[in-house]
């Protein structure tokens, strides 16, 4: 058995300067999974706690633009999957905003009340992003709910790869101390299901997320995010 963190099992095999270049050209992600068998490095998954160190802040700047995107579960109770509806924002800056999250473990009308009750909260500047199922029941269910929300900006696309695949380019974005997050009651369950994505059972606030940053890209007047915008961005915003 190891005794610390990170022993070597076979330093013959495998000598400490071997394993550091192999190390080099891999995630700490698949480290962790290939090199020490655990499916997630002890600091975070794809997405690392660190990275939201000193990023917690009261609200986003005005003039931030909003998407709220609901990753849609059909269960009620239990411990399955959940609705979640994550609101994610891009200031002026190139900044992004974890702005809200709701979770429910409901079927049906129930669904359908808290997506209409939370989009009159959030007001019509806020867009609302849906995720269409393929297949002629999934074109029926978005035709409903784009009905039921008329007068707010509502749009339906598809879902395209695998949930890691989708969560990359934000996890990117916090990676680069792109992202912040407006404090609320929600935060803490909010980055214990990012830490441990994906190894956690629940990723349904993940997609959610994956789901709003690809549509704020897609808004019109969506900013290319340069070096210097970064480097502006990884500096703490005003609180």
């Amino acid at each position: 058995p190891r005794t610390v963190d990170g022993e070597i099992l076979d330093p013959i095999r495998f000598p400490p300067d071997e394993l550091k270049q192999l190390y080099n050209d891999m995630t700490s992600y698949a480290v962790a999974g290939q090199y020490q068998q655990r499916p997630a490095p002890r600091a975070g998954g794809m997405f690392q706690r660190a990275w939201f160190e000193g990023r917690i802040v009261r609200a986003a700047p005005k003039g931030t633009i909003w998407v709220r995107h609901w990753d849609l579960a059909g269960t009620r109770g239990g411990t399955g999957a959940r609705t979640a509806g994550v609101k994610l924002g891009r200031d002026p800056e190139g900044r992004y905003y974890v702005g809200h999250v709701v979770t429910l473990r409901e079927e049906g009308k129930s669904v359908r009340k808290t997506i209409e009750t939370q989009a009159a909260l959030d007001g019509k500047t806020v867009h609302i992003s849906l995720p269409q199922d393929p297949g002629q029941a999934g074109k029926a269910q978005v035709q409903d709910f784009v009905a039921q929300l008329a007068g707010y900006k509502v749009h339906a696309e598809g879902e395209t790869g695998d949930k890691v695949t989708r969560a990359e380019p934000f996890a990117a974005q916090c990676e680069h101390g792109n992202v912040y997050i407006v404090e609320g009651e929600w935060n803490t369950l909010y980055l214990d299901e990012l830490c441990l994505f994906p190894a956690s059972k629940l990723m349904d606030q993940v997609d959610a997320s994956s789901g709003a940053f690809t549509r704020l890209l897609n808004i019109k007047g969506a900013m290319v995010i340069s070096d210097d915008v970064l480097r502006r961005a990884a500096q703490p915003a005003p609180r």
